[in-house]
């Protein structure tokens, strides 16, 4: 965090909530598409990078993990500006984008991708641009709206990728990826009001040690299948990231400027969620993001539904439309009832949605599709509502810490789905002549039963969470 000794003036132009709201959905659709247009496309960057599941699912969980760094830098956005913020992050998201579509290698696809991943702010920076601009009492419907994106711009941007990848290459994905960024960079300087800042230091020493501990720990998760549990290069890692992030909470405690308060870290309120969201999104991105489009488009030979790549994104489309539009209804729900019990509800029936769809595997396509459908929805309820207490439980004097936090650890999370479910995949494969190895039928049942477990833990954790009275309030 950065002190907020001297403010700096900044320029507070007047803007319509609803201008502002469309502005934001738009920053935040830019990093969307590159982060969720590419689930349809996975199998198929494989094959043409010559790169295998394990490898892919490395470069996921390394996006999202530099995405989850990138979260825990928000609170700098107190010192250069929201405004600001956004728009480097979109800058950044429309290089990256370029350099995806034009690489031929993966080293290049996967520097670009990291660009890319610097986009996952554009959310909680969003939250907190709407708080300052918004009356509070409309704060629960317009956040629903921003949060909608979580899980999908409309669901019809899966079917477009889809169909892309199918017909003219992956590449288009992120051509579209640059196109969307370079349109919102354009809005946000020209719409969105820029805040005033605060002079200070920043705490560069602190953001190094908690990127290189969890970039450290998720290359060693995601090895692990390769390399044993027991390999050198696994437990090196692995102690080595450990090892960082615990001098990470040694430099917060010595730091003037923390980036993270750790006395907040003791509240059952931020640790409990905190735990929740990784967790939970272990699991659920897990599943969704990397198994789900591995598994259908997978021979039939080797045990998969066969589907093309636009046939999978038309399978999920249900669920991902629905996800998206019952977000701004959670919103609506939760001034009534309050944040937590959506939690509750939406993270049990997603467990119970994962658990279906484990079971489903090797049923029918249809049956898969609904289970998907269940899992989906019930899942983007609960990441509307994780975000919703993210935002209320934040301390005053620290409007960003929380849902900084709850950024970060959906990141963390995400990236520790794809480092667990690629390990557990790479345990069993079958080698294929003139490609990359591809995991078993056996592998894939055991590695969907492994998220559904980490989702049904996210269920019964939500009981860390205190009961609250009200989520009209932003905070």
């Amino acid at each position: 965090m950065v002190s907020s000794a001297t403010a700096r003036t900044g320029t507070a132009r007047a803007a319509s909530p609803v201008v502002l709201v469309i502005v934001l959905l738009l920053a935040i659709s830019a990093f969307q598409v590159a982060a969720m247009m590419i689930t349809p496309a996975l199998p198929s960057i494989g094959r043409r990078l010559d790169a295998s599941p394990t490898q892919i699912s490395l470069e996921q969980s390394l996006f999202f993990a530099i995405g989850g760094l990138t979260a825990a830098a928000l609170p700098l956005s107190d010192r250069f500006g929201r405004h600001r913020m956004l728009a480097a992050v979109l800058a950044l998201g429309v290089a990256g984008s370029v350099l995806v579509a034009v690489s031929s290698s993966l080293l290049l696809f996967d520097i670009g991708r990291w660009m890319q991943a610097t986009g996952v702010i554009a959310l909680p920076l969003s939250y907190l641009i709407l708080r300052d601009h918004v009356p509070a009492d409309r704060y629960p419907l317009y956040f629903g709206w921003l949060n909608a994106l979580n899980t999908g711009i409309t669901g019809f941007d899966g079917f477009i990728a889809g169909r892309m990848t199918d017909t003219v290459g992956y590449q288009g994905i992120f051509w579209i990826a640059a196109a969307v960024g370079a349109v919102a960079l354009v809005c946000v300087l020209v719409a969105v009001p820029a805040t005033a800042g605060v002079t200070g230091r920043t705490d560069w020493t602190g953001i190094a040690t908690l990127g290189a501990g969890v970039v450290a720990i998720s290359t060693g998760l995601a090895q692990s299948g390769e390399w044993g549990w027991t390999g050198t290069g696994t437990l090196v890692l692995l102690g080595a990231g450990l090892a960082l992030v615990a001098a990470f909470v040694l430099v917060e405690r010595a730091s003037a400027h923390p980036l993270v308060r750790v006395t907040h870290l003791a509240n059952r309120r931020v640790w409990g969620l905190a735990l929740i969201v990784l967790v939970g999104m272990a699991g659920f991105m897990g599943a969704t993001a990397l198994l789900m489009p591995y598994w259908a488009q997978l021979p039939k030979a080797a045990g998969g539904f066969g589907l093309s790549a636009t046939d999978y994104s038309l399978a999920i489309l249900p669920g991902t439309f629905l996800a998206m539009c019952l977000a701004p209804a959670t919103g609506v729900v939760a001034r009534r009832v309050g944040w937590r019990p959506v939690l509750v509800a939406g993270t049990a029936a997603a467990g119970a949605g994962l658990v279906a769809l484990t079971l489903t595997v090797h049923a029918t396509v249809p049956a898969f599709v609904f289970a998907a459908l269940v899992m989906c929805v019930f899942a983007g309820a609960t990441m509307t509502a994780a975000s919703g207490l993210g935002v209320l439980f934040s301390p005053a004097e620290s409007p960003a810490f929380l849902p900084g936090i709850v950024s970060v650890m959906f990141s963390f999370g995400s990236s520790l789905g794809f480092a667990v479910g690629g390990s557990a995949l790479a345990r069993d494969t079958v080698e294929v002549p003139g490609a990359p190895p591809i995991p078993t039928e056996h592998a894939f049942t055991t590695t969907f039963a492994l998220m559904a477990g980490l989702v049904v833990v996210t269920a019964v954790l939500t009981a860390l969470v205190p009961r609250v009275r009200t989520a009209a309030s932003p905070a």
